[in-house]
């Protein structure tokens, strides 16, 4: 585990350049990398402002401080003479090592709006009736089998969606049916809404599409014939636009992110979903890299608030890293939910579709945590299982478990009725637990067996 040292650069002074020029002139993504490291980077995502710029200055000079090595920052935006401006204040930068390397975007309506607000007008949500105009840039897509389709196909599909009533949102519950039916292969020729813009919007976070389809395909073997995952719901995600995918998180690693992502893009149509990991990812040799280009992000509220501004499919687990620590003994026994799901449906709009996992618990079944040995290896910590360490690199596969999950009708976040907004946001996440925990309850009473 590396330490931080005290840096050996100068640090910029306290009235740096961006001070003097605060106006938002849209949105911004900065990658802040490190040469000869591979595993040191960070991603800044925001209104492009002098707060923003002082994140991005910050993580920089960070960077150079604790590797000594020449730091790039590739700043992604929208081409404006005020942008330009905004960030010509970065110049300063070179005489401590740090180059800025700009990525201009040719400005047009509907790729990054000039504002948050203005950006949550521009994204079709299907599932919000006062939103029902199509975006102009569709959100990033992972398609299995399909090649790209044409921009014409990408349009008519989006226009043709009709938005589904919301004036009386029931409360959501969990209940799943008596048999568990698979997601249908999708045919090769079914075009995918987002997939026209796959080649020419830049994403944010890196994302490789034919990286993450080889992955997925390879990750379905998984899905279809060792955990032999039974999928229902799926028609409660939306067709397009933005929505939050939360589900109960266990198993000790992530297989169920991954189990997620193969079983949304065997929909018709096919949803790319960006999950959000924790920040000591980044801190792990490839593995941050790795789980960027297969499309997650680094979790926090800015970065998930403008992925849903984008009408992107965001995926998280409420119980946060609590959710994997549990033993065997405390198996889907739910850990205290965290309220970022609830507070960025309130913000942005977007619905909160629950999603019970059953079977994953069992995959990986811990038995005890190593917390000091963990740290050691930058993660958590590391978890004991009845066949790992003790059979070695073969103990830490998992068991071949039968899964099953479940997609809850999708859960709206209270209009603003004069209330605080953290009591919306209270009652929005008790919500979230209480479809959870009933569709948890209901796939472990009417399974088979933890195997069948």
């Amino acid at each position: 585990m590396t330490t931080r040292s005290e840096p050996d650069v100068a640090s910029p002074p306290s009235d740096v350049p961006c001070e003097r020029i605060a106006a938002p002139t849209g949105l911004l993504a900065a990658t802040v990398r490190c040469e000869g490291a591979a595993a040191a980077s960070a991603v800044v995502v925001g209104t492009f402002d002098g707060a923003t710029l002082r994140r991005v200055r910050q993580e920089a000079l960070a960077m150079r401080a604790r590797h000594a090595k020449r730091v790039t920052i590739e700043v992604r935006f929208v081409d404006t003479a005020d942008a330009r401006a905004l960030l010509a204040t970065l110049d300063d930068l070179a005489a401590h090592g740090i180059r800025v390397a700009p990525m201009p975007i040719a400005a047009r309506p509907g790729l990054f709006p000039d504002s948050p607000a203005a950006a949550l007008r521009s994204v079709a949500t299907p599932a919000i009736a006062s939103r029902s105009t199509a975006p102009d840039a569709a959100p990033v897509p992972c398609s299995l089998d399909a090649p790209p389709s044409s921009p014409h196909d990408s349009r008519s599909m989006a226009a043709d969606a009709a938005p589904p009533r919301h004036d009386a949102t029931p409360e959501p519950r969990g209940a799943v049916p008596a048999v568990f039916p698979s997601p249908e292969p999708r045919p090769t020729d079914t075009p995918t809404p987002a997939e026209t813009v796959a080649d020419t919007t830049p994403d944010p976070f890196d994302l490789d599409l034919p990286f993450r389809r080889a992955w997925l395909r390879a990750l379905r073997i998984l899905f279809d014939h060792y955990w032999r995952i039974d999928v229902s719901g799926l028609e409660h995600v939306p067709d397009t636009g933005p929505a939050l995918i939360a589900a109960n998180h266990s198993g000790a690693i992530p297989a169920d992110a991954f189990m997620l992502a193969v079983a949304l893009e065997l929909r018709k149509p096919p949803r790319c979903l960006r999950v959000l990991y924790d920040r000591f990812v980044d801190a792990l040799p490839l593995i941050g890299p790795l789980y960027r280009r297969l499309g997650a992000f680094p979790a926090s509220f800015p970065n998930s608030e403008m992925m849903l501004r984008r009408g992107e499919l965001v995926g998280l687990f409420p119980e946060g890293i609590a959710g994997v620590e549990k033993r065997f003994t405390e198996r889907y026994r739910l850990r205290p939910f965290k309220t970022g799901a609830a507070r960025l449906a309130l913000r942005t709009g977007a619905p909160i579709v629950p999603v019970a996992i059953v079977g994953a618990e069992e995959a990986y079944p811990v038995v005890a945590r190593l917390y000091r040995v963990g740290g050691l290896v930058g993660l958590p910590w590391i978890p004991i299982t009845p066949t790992f360490p003790l059979c070695g690199v073969a103990g830490a596969v998992p068991l071949p478990s039968k899964w099953h999950m479940h997609f809850c009708p999708p859960i709206f976040a209270p209009e603003a009725d004069g209330r605080p907004e953290d009591d919306i946001v209270a009652e929005t996440t008790a919500r979230l637990r209480e479809a959870l925990a009933t569709g948890v309850a209901d796939l472990l009473g009417k399974r088979r067996g933890i195997f069948v």
